[in-house]
């Protein structure tokens, strides 16, 4: 067996990642899971920096201590997935004998209905937004084309087409390069920003959205951007990927082939194309039912 800490087996570990083409954000949820582990591990035994001393039970005690902080399945099952992978490359590398992970079983996940904004909704976010060029042209690309927070923030200048009216994804989840269509509300909305970026500190000159610094814009802030927008609307609902759960839905009420919104969306499964017909069939009978006579 290789002597190792567990600082050392976690470098490696994050490095082969990057080295079998994993994207930025797995790799990045992959390092906070396990640094959130191995500050559980450091708080209830002297000797946590040895992958060789770790149990199944400081691994169930974990999940444990998950639960009780009212953490999600979904969650709880993702990080279970981190310690186990991370377990498996250091008995692969002989670092442990065993992967004391490999027979926990994961939580259940919740069955939680996908949340989206009706018209008069997303209408109140945008006209809230319509003064600053930059928000108005965010909240709009998230609303038209359905993409996520991460590649929002890489964006760069020459993924957009406003000739031919095209937005292009590049390394979205899964490692994958789509091209989007462009609604001409979107299209104008950004050829109205650009000349404002071009006013502003550019330290990223290629990124498309900068911050007010002339850097690129973190998730973190987009976050508060658009919490802000639902706040000055009185809009309930909340989170950036609700946005995308609306161009989801919305397309596939509106008669969009599920093929292609799957497509447009990045869906490696068909199946979770498949969950907006399900959505927006339930949402619409309950409007139906709070509107009756």
């Amino acid at each position: 067996m290789l002597d190792m800490t567990f600082e050392q087996g976690q470098e490696l570990f994050i490095a082969a990642l990057g080295g079998s083409n994993f994207s930025k954000e797995t790799v990045r949820a992959y390092k906070a899971d396990l640094k959130q582990f191995k500050e559980y591990l450091a708080s209830v035994r002297v000797d946590w920096n040895l992958p060789t001393k770790i149990t199944r039970i400081d691994i169930v005690e974990f999940m444990n201590r998950l639960n009780s902080r009212e953490r999600s399945g979904k969650t709880r099952a993702r990080k279970l997935a981190t310690i186990r992978h991370f377990l498996k490359f250091l008995q692969e590398n002989n670092v442990i004998s065993g992967n004391p992970a490999e027979t926990i079983k994961r939580a259940k996940s919740e069955s939680r209905e996908a949340v989206f904004l009706y018209k008069n909704e997303y209408k109140a976010l945008l006209f809230e937004a319509q003064e600053n060029k930059r928000d108005f042209a965010i909240l709009t690309v998230f609303l038209q084309t359905g993409i996520r927070e991460s590649e929002l923030t890489h964006l760069k200048i020459g993924d957009v087409d406003l000739e031919h009216g095209s937005l292009t994804v590049r390394q979205g989840k899964g490692k994958i390069d789509r091209t989007i269509p462009l609604e001409p509300q979107a299209t104008t909305a950004l050829k109205d920003y650009l000349p404002e970026r071009q006013k502003q500190l550019i330290i990223d000159e290629d990124i498309l959205f900068l911050a007010r610094n002339g850097t690129s814009l973190n998730e973190r802030t987009i976050r508060k951007l658009v919490k802000k927008y639902y706040d000055k609307a009185g809009v309930k609902k909340r989170g950036v990927h609700t946005l995308r759960h609306t161009y989801g839905a919305h397309k596939t009420n509106n008669g969009l082939a599920i093929p292609i919104l799957q497509k447009f969306m990045g869906h490696k499964r068909r199946e979770t194309t498949l969950n907006y017909i399900h959505i927006v069939n339930t949402s619409l009978k309950q409007a139906q039912a709070d509107t009756a006579l």
